[in-house]
């Protein structure tokens, strides 16, 4: 197939999902939006991704596909810290049911590995912005023995987190923080802040960007993650000309799995 049919291919997908009454979190909706993730794999060599994104049609819905997959991204979390909220053995839920936690447990276990190695100092401390309903971050981040912070502008979305948190691990105590980041003081407290993707357009990530490199303590490391080649189509990405002034010190595109990029930056010293 070339890049055009699988352009043709990936509008077509998404004009069946934009046709939806709702978004909604069930069996035949979410086929939909697999079937449409499964044509943005990484597998696409960028050569190819750029072929297709360069579709002028493709250009044009862009934003729309990122709109409705931050919603369906945010409703699907909600969905599921619901399961486990209501279950009588929700780790069971959790490690076994729900189907990315087997991602998030790897793809957090190769960023604090990164950081780990990148660190010039033992760390600590670590918040993670945007943490959503659904913290599986922060909780691999805690069972790491780090002391982690959440921060989310969507007061909903952070108290259903807070909530899935004692309930599946009350010993981590982790603090949950309703605040825009851009407005959030003490950020030199932290050794390392995580930027989940879905925060933000690219205009809003810059504006974040040159907040945290304002306000973080000098040597600390920021963790971004974002996507390269179609994943682009899912959420806005930030490349490492955007990170400046941060010095960048890691930048991993993944082929494997769908995982998301990751940029790993550090104010300098």
């Amino acid at each position: 197939m070339n890049a055009s049919e699988h352009a043709e291919n990936i509008i077509k997908q998404y004009q069946r999902i934009a046709a939806m009454p709702e978004i909604t979190i069930s069996a035949d909706n979410m086929e939909q939006f697999h079937g449409f993730m499964n044509l943005l794999s990484n597998d696409h060599g960028s050569d190819f991704a750029e072929r297709v994104l360069l579709h002028p049609h493709i250009q044009k819905i862009k934003p729309h596909i990122q709109k409705i997959f931050s919603q369906a991204s945010s409703l699907y979390e909600r969905h599921w810290a619901m399961r486990i909220l209501s279950a009588d053995t929700p780790k069971q839920v959790f490690e076994q049911e729900y189907p990315y936690y087997q991602h998030y447990e790897r793809a957090t276990a190769l960023e604090i590995n990164a950081i780990q190695a990148l660190a010039a100092q033992p760390i600590d401390s670590a918040l993670m912005v945007g943490s959503g309903a659904l913290p599986l971050t922060s909780i691999a981040l805690a069972k790491k023995g780090f002391t982690t912070d959440n921060l989310d502008i969507d007061r909903e979305g952070l108290e259903l987190g807070q909530a899935v948190s004692e309930r599946l691990n009350p010993e981590y105590q982790m603090a949950f923080i309703h605040n825009d980041i851009c407005h959030q003081p003490d950020l030199a407290k932290y050794d390392v802040i995580w930027l989940a993707a879905l925060v933000g357009d690219e205009k809003i990530k810059a504006d974040i960007i040159g907040h945290l490199f304002k306000n973080m303590k000098s040597g600390s490391q920021l963790v971004v993650r974002t996507a390269f080649n179609l994943r682009t189509l899912l959420y806005p990405s930030i490349n490492e000309q955007d990170l400046d002034p941060f010095k960048l010190k890691l930048k991993i595109q993944t082929y494997a799995d769908n995982f998301h990029s990751i940029l790993i930056a550090q104010k300098p010293v």
